[in-house]
């Protein structure tokens, strides 16, 4: 690949990887929590998802069967993948769509953290102030200084979003470790049995909760569906196909979409509406998470 030019064809790919993930939230909303708890919906979420990968991967003659060193690290990722999405699903449900999936997003900074702690790596000025623009971001974005009300609810969905990007950080960094053994694996099939265990720990969470945890129509088995085909399995996959061939600063900026256009359809499909200081704020959070995914990508191949 040329260092100074990316051909088209790989940027639009990543814009539309990005663009399939930032549906997911709304899929989520689309489903009545009355109805379908959200540990449940993750559930069936990963389960679809797992089913589509592995169909997928033997379809494409993958090979399936994974060294065991990848299994276990996979087992990792499928239980932090689970945390994740337990707390995200709330997140999305009690603060909303946008909201849930910018925070969501912080999962760079804690990718620093883990890098710096286990990794010994040093963090540029530049980051450094990233790091403090993403907490003024998030202090806006939740609404202090605003009018937005906060109920007991709402401060359970921020608690739960940056929680997720705790999570995701942890099963991103699994991922790569897991990708890193040596190991001449399929990344479709890694994506299966990671989406097969998530399935396994949310289905052992779900049982011990009271919530509903079984479709009660056909509209939410195709919701469900379409979570688990364009977010879970379309969207990543061609996101992982993508970013190799892209430089970093021009993956961060479109990445980018998925929180912007998050929030962009929680405003379109559920009113979603932020203050002028919490558009500030995301406007902020989201610009810092740029630059801290930028550092994250120079840096990935020490993980």
């Amino acid at each position: 690949m040329d260092s100074n030019h990316t051909p088209i064809k790989y940027l639009f790919a990543l814009a539309f990887g990005a663009l399939c993930i930032s549906f997911a939230p709304i899929f989520v909303k689309m489903i009545d929590s009355s109805t379908l708890g959200p540990t449940a919906i993750a559930f069936w979420r990963t389960l679809f998802g797992a089913i589509i990968l592995f169909t997928w991967a033997l379809v494409s003659k993958k090979q399936i069967r994974l060294p065991k060193q990848v299994m276990l690290f996979s087992i990792l990722a499928g239980l932090i993948f689970c945390g994740d999405l337990f707390v995200w699903h709330r997140s999305i449900i009690f603060s909303g769509a946008g909201i849930a999936t910018i925070l969501g997003n912080t999962q760079v900074f804690w990718m620093a953290l883990i890098g710096v702690v286990l990794f010994s790596e040093k963090l540029s000025p530049i980051y450094l102030f990233s790091v403090v623009m993403a907490f003024i971001g998030v202090i806006l974005l939740v609404g202090v200084g605003s009018v937005q009300e906060f109920s007991a609810d709402y401060i359970q969905g921020i608690v739960f979003g940056l929680m997720t990007g705790v999570f995701y950080s942890g099963y991103i960094t699994s991922i790569k470790k897991a990708g890193h053994l040596g190991f001449n694996i399929s990344f479709i099939s890694l994506m299966a049995w990671t989406s097969l265990f998530s399935a396994l720990f949310l289905g052992a969470a779900m049982m011990i909760e009271s919530d509903p945890y079984l479709p009660v129509d056909m509209y939410t088995w195709g919701v469900l569906f379409a979570l688990a085909f364009v977010a879970q399995s379309l969207g990543w996959f061609v996101i992982s196909k993508s970013l190799p061939k892209i430089k970093a600063s021009q993956s961060g900026i479109v990445l980018l979409l998925q929180p912007t256009l998050a929030t962009v359809w929680g405003a379109l499909f559920f009113a979603e509406s932020l203050k002028t200081l919490q558009i500030v704020g995301a406007g902020l959070t989201i610009i810092a998470i740029y630059f801290g995914s930028i550092r994250n990508n120079k840096k990935a191949k020490s993980l």
